[in-house]
């Protein structure tokens, strides 16, 4: 397959923002919008407004990214005022005390290393080595609070049963928040699925061996590309779909999509199974520079093979599509008919 290199394909796109939300918020949105309409009518559906009173969840679906703004270096302050405009609507007096009551109960209870993010961020994603074709705990990029552990935690908190550590979900509420954006987490191919790279820039297996923390492209954060890095390029949805534009068509589709033939518990196995085959599609036919060493870790650049453009659109369209009927679904098995 042919390749160019990443500057030439920028060249060919819109040059995106460096995101920090995996989907972005409206990617977010889009998954809870869409779990909004499968409920409708629903036991489940009820539910949720019972919990979540006036606001639904499209709109709450952003509130776990939202929380980044507390800065416990600052004495949990929120820092981040009027700098992401679907985060205005927790921007109260109380709903920044909420957030930063969150962030006190979830910042370093999971005893982070030194050069790791405070643990709520850490539950945002795994980081599973592409020569995988499963998801399984105990493999480098896992962690016991890492997504799949979060969304199993925060659907034992919807069930009314004991959450594990290092967890600390306050009530149904905040779980069902935290539930809405982990779900589009999971979907989003590097939030599970990662490539390890050696010095030069050749794929390297993380569980095979020594495992050098320095080969982890980070979900592809470590990527560079003209405009911010791989994962930022991945964040953000394609333009039809902003806006909420083809919400309803996207629901139509989530409707076809069938629910998993396992527990529950096991549901986040299999949505994390899928992303990294996914992920697989994500770096079919790329190629990798020799690393770069900053104070940050090592970087590499990428080459991408021609009508990328067209398989980012085909995977992300999939993905959301799944995220909201797996969202929907997976509240109607807590709360079923």
């Amino acid at each position: 397959m042919k390749r160019i290199l990443i500057p030439a394909l920028m060249a060919a796109l819109t040059c995106l923002p460096q995101l920090s939300f995996a989907w972005g918020a409206e990617g977010h949105q889009t998954v809870g919008a869409i779990a909004d309409q499968l409920l409708v009518g629903t036991k489940a559906g009820a539910q949720v407004k019972a919990l979540l009173g006036d606001t639904s969840l499209e709109k709450i679906a952003v509130w776990a990214d939202c929380v980044k703004g507390i800065s416990p270096e600052k004495d949990f302050a929120y820092t981040s005022t009027g700098r992401y405009p679907e985060c205005a609507q927790f921007e109260t007096a109380s709903g920044i005390a909420a957030m930063a009551d969150y962030v006190r109960r979830n910042n370093t209870n999971c005893n982070p290393a030194f050069d790791e993010e405070n643990c709520h961020k850490q539950y945002h994603y795994a980081d599973v080595a592409l020569q995988h074709d499963h998801y399984e705990t105990g493999l480098a990029g896992t962690s016991d609070h890492d997504v799949v552990h979060a969304i199993q935690a925060a659907i034992l908190v919807l069930e009314d049963k004991p959450q594990p550590k290092p967890f600390q979900f306050k009530d149904k509420h905040e779980a069902l928040a935290v539930l809405a954006h982990y779900v589009g987490d999971i979907h989003q191919p590097l939030h599970v699925g990662s490539v390890f790279l050696d010095a030069a820039g050749k794929k390297v297996n993380p569980d095979e061996g020594h495992y050098d923390h320095g080969t982890n492209t980070i979900g592809g954060n470590a990527l560079q590309c003209p405009c911010g890095n791989l994962h930022a390029l991945w964040d953000d949805i394609p333009q039809q779909f902003k806006h909420g534009r083809m919400n309803d068509m996207l629901a139509k589709k989530a409707h076809a999509v069938a629910k998993p033939a396992a527990a529950i518990d096991q549901w986040p196995v299999l949505w994390a199974n899928d992303a990294i085959h996914d992920a697989k599609t994500v770096f079919n036919g790329t190629q990798f520079s020799q690393s770069t060493p900053n104070k940050r870790g090592n970087n590499w650049s990428i080459a991408l093979p021609l009508e990328y453009e067209k398989t980012m659109q085909n995977v992300k369209e999939d993905a959301l599509v799944r995220a909201g009927a797996h969202l929907a679904q997976v509240l109607q098995a807590i709360w079923p008919e």
